[in-house]
């Protein structure tokens, strides 16, 4: 929704805009707000509306944001971080390129690809026609990056990751292999070298090589510190910049978390954010996400707690200001409104997503493939399968489950994902089902994209549906 839309929620406006504006602080040099709320809630447009409109001009922020659903960057740390890198925003560094002023983070990121290179590389000398196994290995590489563990000791990593195809099909090659990569051990230093007397480059590689998040963390604290306040005294040594002037605090902006958690929470919560409560200068840190952010990582709560503000939790919009979001696209019509409010129930996204439709003459093949992958965005595709089974279900439960998939541990974790999806999910009807005005839609889309995909999902439901009957029947006898 873009700010022109912007209607309601004046309460949370003003608490979002206390917080950037210093008014509203936490213990510390570090605050961090959450915003809370299902897919499609408006919680991105209640950010962006509070920035467009707030006068922060005296808090001069170096902005940081990276977005886990849009930005394709996100699926690996290295690249997550230097997208976070390039995205720096403020007035005062307009005139050169962002990686001038982060000198500390290229350094560490071009270290990690070259061991990450190196380590393909040698496994190619020993596999040459594996390409299987060469990308499992770069997928395990990526995993102990993320978690920050060491890079040759791959048991540990499996117990986390024992969903993960490519590692778990290369298994066997892999426990064998990984830990007798030369390029992933430890390089031994040079007397001078262990006094610090000539390159720190060994040293480097083999923090990296212990743990990924804990340098880059520190290289992305030390830039950081050069921009607003002033070099460290530990990186005295280091080739940097002087402060910029006209920037003085961070602003951190993490949107759509649940899709960043798994590439930056722990470099997140185990390093960075640790490191900025003691940094030199102010940072606020804004997490967008779906889910209560202490349930995402326990450090949020055993670490982090006194930097946490009160939450901000957003829901559907009452009715009255419904009508004024459809008002601020041209309908003025009373039964359009009435129609609008009981096929969206509030969600901002959906407003959008229902005036589209009405402006290009109903529910047109083009407009059904941007209505399925505008909702389904937030989903990885294990989630778009699910959601495509219960479509076609009246209700949504274990039983209708079990019958859908002929597989109960599966039943267990569909059920369990469905009862948090609330973007999706109709929360006023008795019972849990896909809200109406997507379910028909996305089914709509499914006969047009993938018809025999359709039918076979109709006659399972069928034969769920018989299956209940017959149940409920029994019952009554």
């Amino acid at each position: 929704m873009t700010v022109e839309h912007f209607v309601g929620r004046h309460d949370t406006v003003t608490r979002l805009g206390a917080v950037l504006s210093g008014r509203e602080r936490a213990k510390g040099k570090l605050a961090i707000q959450s915003i809370e709320g299902s897919g499609g809630i408006g919680k991105t447009s209640l950010l962006d509306h509070v920035l467009a409109t707030s006068d922060l001009s005296d808090r001069n922020y170096l902005t940081l944001r990276i977005n886990g659903n849009d930005d394709p960057s996100a699926g690996n740390l290295v690249r997550a971080v230097a997208g976070m890198v390039n995205s720096a925003e403020a007035e005062a560094i307009r005139h050169r390129p962002p990686g001038y002023y982060f000198p500390s983070v290229g350094s560490v990121t071009k270290a990690i690809d070259t061991i990450r290179y190196e380590a393909i590389a040698e496994f190619q000398k020993q596999q040459p026609n594996n390409e299987d196994g060469r990308l499992a290995l770069a997928r395990y590489l990526d995993i102990a990056l993320e978690l920050g563990k060491r890079l040759n000791d791959f048991s540990p990593i499996t117990k986390q990751y024992v969903n993960s195809r490519e590692i778990e099909k290369e298994r066997p090659l892999l426990e064998k292999v990984v830990p007798i990569l030369t390029s992933l051990r430890d390089e031994g230093q040079k007397l001078p070298e262990r006094f610090g007397l000539f390159s720190k480059t060994k040293s480097l590689r083999n923090s990296i090589k212990e743990n990924a998040c804990r340098p880059l963390a520190d290289a992305l604290v030390s830039d950081l510190s050069a921009i607003l306040s002033g070099y460290r005294k530990d990186d005295r040594s280091k080739s940097t910049h002087k402060k910029v002037s006209g920037i003085d605090g961070l602003l951190l902006i993490l949107d759509d978390y649940e899709t960043l958690q798994h590439t930056i929470g722990e470099f997140l919560v185990g390093h960075l954010l640790p490191a900025l409560k003691e940094a030199n200068f102010e940072s606020v840190v804004v997490v967008l996400c779906r889910d209560q952010l202490e349930a995402t990582h326990p450090a949020w709560d055993q670490h982090l707690k006194p930097n946490l503000l009160k939450r901000i939790e957003l829901n559907p919009l009452p009715r009255s200001e419904m009508d004024l979001l459809v008002e601020s696209f041209g309908v003025q019509q009373q039964d359009e409104k009435e129609r609008a409010w009981g096929d969206t129930q509030g969600y901002p996204l959906f407003v959008q997503l229902w005036i589209e439709e009405t402006e290009s003459g109903g529910r047109t093949a083009l407009m059904l493939k941007r209505f399925y992958e505008r909702t389904t965005r937030w989903m990885s595709d294990q989630e778009k399968q699910w959601l495509q089974r219960t479509l076609f279900l009246d209700e949504v439960n274990k039983r209708s489950l079990r019958g859908m998939l002929s597989n109960e541990s599966e039943a267990e974790e569909v059920f369990r994902w469905f009862e948090r999806e609330g973007s999706v999910r109709d929360t006023r009807g008795p019972s849990f089902r896909v809200r109406e005005f997507i379910r028909s839609r996305l089914i709509d889309y499914l006969r047009t994209s993938d018809p025999d995909l359709c039918e076979e999902m109709e006659r399972r439901s069928c034969s769920t549906s018989r299956s209940d009957d017959s149940s409920n029947d029994s019952d009554d006898h």
